[in-house]
């Protein structure tokens, strides 16, 4: 009744073998649309006990939408959470959320990985953490040496792993749906005073021009190249999050380029 009053809907449920409740699992058909269509591929998965009259853990999967707000793509209830638990979880969003390029999930140390990082030393989980968020090449290889000497053996593994999957500066992208030059909706109120708040810690930066579309941004802490077409900067931030770092406004701005013209379509309140 669920799926055909919500067409699209994925739920399943499983009980033991004496009949009784073990997990329920439910995504509905328009969450899983609009994450499909417009979300970026990061999806957090987290659990939290249920104090009500029965007992068992609530998991959950969520993403962040345009305007940094959470957007529950599944839900599960399950008896406890251990490994058994949370595989049966994970295989029902394999079944609504496809695997690829680009798609990555974030999660708290919980279980058989947290117990194999812990094994290794306490640096280590700080050293993958940071690498993994490192917007430029150069600062990965930086960080990704620690993990390598403190463990050759898991920096093996992570980089046999696919390194596009999990490391921000790696990431391929996705693809863009439409070619774009100018936006006819508005920003999202959040990626607003984002970029406002750029526009203030790039006021002191100097503009070099190479070409129409290609500047030397100087004033930061590093020297930064942005290329306006292509919609990248040497900062890696520009690239990889599509909302224009305060190199590429700045230099936008020298040659009449507004930032929400350099703004991607899905932070848009047209999205």
């Amino acid at each position: 009744m669920l799926e055909e009053a919500n067409p699209g809907t994925h739920s399943s449920y499983e009980t033991d073998v004496n009949g009784r409740f073990k997990y329920l699992f439910i995504a509905f058909g328009q969450s899983i649309r609009g994450f499909t269509n417009v979300m970026r591929r990061v999806i957090v998965i987290d659990g939290t006990f249920l104090k009500s009259k029965f007992k068992g853990v609530l998991l959950v999967a969520t993403a962040l939408d345009g305007n940094s707000n959470l957007y529950p793509i599944a839900f599960g209830i399950v008896d406890s959470e251990n490994h058994q638990s949370w595989e049966w979880f994970m295989r029902q969003l394999k079944v609504v959320v496809a695997d690829g390029n680009g798609l990555a999930f974030i999660s708290d140390r919980q279980g058989s990985i947290a117990k194999a990082v812990e094994n290794v030393g306490k640096g280590l989980a700080g050293f993958v953490s940071k690498a993994s968020k490192a917007y430029r090449v150069a600062d990965f290889k930086r960080i990704f040496g620690h993990v390598c000497n403190i463990s050759p053996a898991i920096g093996t593994y992570l980089m046999e792993a696919d390194v596009k999957k999990w490391a921000r500066c790696q990431f391929i992208g996705f693809r863009r749906k439409k070619k774009i030059s100018k936006h006819k909706h508005p920003l999202t109120i959040d990626v607003e005073e984002k970029i406002e708040r750029r526009i203030e810690k790039g006021k002191t930066f100097v503009v070099y021009p190479i070409t129409d579309s290609q500047m030397l941004v100087k004033g930061d802490i590093i020297d930064c190249f942005v290329d306006l077409d292509n919609r990248t900067c040497s900062c890696g931030k520009f690239n990889l999050l599509k909302i224009p770092c305060r190199h590429a406004i700045k230099a936008g701005y020298s040659v009449g380029r507004e930032a929400h013209t350099l703004t991607d379509f899905m932070y848009t309140t047209g999205a």
